[in-house]
């Protein structure tokens, strides 16, 4: 990915904290997302080899998963 340090630090902030504004379980993301535990993982940390297209994917789902709820995601 392309981000400078700041960047990641931030949007990794974002993911954790709209997915704790979700409160959805690990497995229920993986679920919807049909993505496996170890793609979770890496996602949601924004690890070395972290996909670009599955931190979008996630964080597009999680801002909807808020927003359902009435509430304001985290950017």
């Amino acid at each position: 990915m392309g981000l400078t340090p700041a960047e990641r630090a931030h949007l990794g902030a974002e993911l954790r904290n709209n997915f704790k504004l979700a409160g959805l379980t690990p497995e229920v993301v993986q679920a919807d997302l049909a993505f496996s535990h170890e793609l979770f993982e890496e996602t949601i940390k924004l690890g070395p080899t972290s996909d670009e297209k599955a931190v979008a994917r996630l964080r597009d789902y999680l801002e909807e998963k808020v927003e359902e709820q009435g509430k304001d995601p985290s950017s």
